[in-house]
């Protein structure tokens, strides 16, 4: 054999350049080196814990199966204990695993009292990221105890149902483990008052933790809340408060290092973490507003148009009407904006090409903008016209994806001739204009499309929400088509 075969960084780096694990596995089988190298790779990330379980013989472990044939939940019982040449090939493998997914759909309930009551010494000393998935009404056990001299950076932990005594069990291992984490999310279906302190907690002392996500009752999040404004290292934070259990209307000034939010909450309580924020470099916005508010959202906006490395905000409004365009208009003072995307429970905002130009003259690196509505426009309803979205074109160049409702029938277009709308100079990429149920007249299709073109020389593609059954839907669609045989200018 060549000696080039006996250098363990050589043969890893070449094995890197197989996507495909049979593909691995075939290697594998080639040499004893390449089996060795192989392995890593094969044994790095483990999608499901049962498949470590192939080192023991087939009829060591039983596996009872219910439930439905596309999702079973698989239940797994020792016949008889491994040998301990068995258990070092499973401490072998585990020792090679870097990444752990553990499903809710599996029980290893039996398979860890007999590792307990035995004091099989079982660990991933090299796992960095850990998926825990657990439905607690039907557990005993936790895996946790077998993770205390991992290596952990990532760790994902699902409670689903009600099950104190195994969250609150949990939760204390965790605490007492202390991992030096940089990603945290703990989602439950209910957190007892117990482990709501142990989680605050681990928090308070893990400052390496720079990504959290908390999908808790509201109640049970907002004490953890705190806890999170402190970590001086948190740069993204995701908070999924899916109920109206919460009872804070403020926070302390905190977040100091944050660059992004996300929230599925309250009016109230994305309100309330919004002001709480106090870093210079908080740069994202993605906020889901689940009530319906009373109020209108302009103090919102006026709280994060203080934030001026402020660059992309997307706001979708699930069950509110409420929301207009003067709500929106304070985040106009932030001009490094390059993503505004709005959908609201309604149909829409009513604005005009004054607002458009607006945007343009604030925005202009802006790439993508939604102003979208979840319901029929109706036809009453004020709207830019093609000459408010041409302005929009040119003075926003860097534009790729557009949801806009415009007013496009042909008298819109008259005194404006093509020539006259001037395109930005300069290279312009795809654009995907969606025009939503913009109005248009019949047989315009040729004019509009050669309008469109004259102020975006660059690759575009228009659609519409029409039906393409209804003769609105067939004319927005055929100047769709008109553009595209257009292609690119040169």
């Amino acid at each position: 054999m060549h000696p080039i075969w006996n250098i363990p960084e050589l043969l890893a780096q070449i094995l890197l350049f197989l996507d495909e694990k049979s593909d691995i596995l075939r290697c594998a089988l080639v040499c004893r080196s390449l089996s060795v190298e192989a392995a890593r790779l094969i044994w790095k990330e483990v999608s499901a814990f049962r498949h470590l379980l192939g080192c023991f013989p087939y009829n060591t472990i039983a596996t009872e199966m219910a439930g439905p044939n596309d999702s079973p939940s698989r239940t797994f019982l020792f016949l008889e204990l491994p040998d301990t040449a068995e258990w070092d090939h499973m401490r072998f493998r585990a020792s090679m695993v870097k990444e752990l997914t553990l499903p809710s759909s599996d029980n290893y309930d039996a398979l860890l009292e007999v590792i307990k009551r035995h004091k099989i010494d079982l660990t991933f000393p090299e796992l960095v990221s850990l998926h825990l998935h657990v439905l607690v009404p039907k557990r005993l056990q936790t895996f946790l105890p077998l993770f205390a001299s991992s290596k952990l950076q990532d760790l994902e932990i699902t409670f689903e149902g009600y099950n104190e005594r195994l969250i609150n069990s949990a939760l204390a291992i965790l605490l007492v483990q202390a991992h030096q984490l940089r990603s945290l999310e703990v989602v439950a279906t209910s957190l007892p008052e117990t482990s709501q302190n142990h989680l605050s907690q681990i928090i308070e002392t893990t400052p390496t933790i720079n990504y959290l996500r908390l999908g808790l009752k509201t109640s049970h999040g907002e004490n953890i809340v705190v806890a999170a404004s402190r970590l001086p290292n948190l740069q993204d934070l995701s908070l999924e408060f899916m109920d109206y259990s919460g009872i804070r209307t403020e926070y302390t000034s905190g977040f100091p290092s944050l660059l992004s939010l996300e929230t599925w909450s309250t009016f109230a309580s994305t309100l309330a973490v919004v002001r709480a924020i106090s870093s210079p470099k908080m740069a994202v916005f993605r906020l889901h507003i689940i009530d319906e508010i009373v109020v209108p959202p302009r103090g919102l906006c006026e709280s994060m148009a203080t934030m001026s490395n402020l660059k992309s905000v997307s706001f979708i409004f699930h069950r509110s009407r409420r929301p207009q365009w003067e709500d929106m208009e304070p985040l106009l003072a932030c001009p490094l904006i390059s993503t505004f995307l709005v959908t609201v429970s309604s149909p829409g905002f009513e604005i005009d090409d004054e607002v458009i130009s607006a945007i343009s003259r604030a925005w202009p690196n802006l790439t993508r903008l939604w102003l979208d509505g979840l319901e029929p426009t109706p036809k009453r309803f004020r709207r830019p016209t093609l000459r408010g979205l041409a302005g929009l074109l040119c003075g926003c160049p860097k534009l790729q994806e557009v949801i806009l409702e415009v007013d496009a029938r042909a008298r819109q277009l008259r005194g404006t001739p093509v020539n006259t709308a001037s395109a930005t100079p300069g290279p312009h990429g795809k654009l995907s204009l969606n025009v939503r149920r913009s109005r248009i007249a019949e047989k315009s299709e040729v004019s509009i499309s050669e309008y469109l073109m004259s102020v975006w020389p660059g690759e575009c593609e228009v659609t519409s929400y029409w039906e393409e059954s209804e003769w609105q839907g067939a004319t927005w669609t055929r100047v769709g088509e008109l553009v595209k045989q257009r292609g690119p200018s040169s």
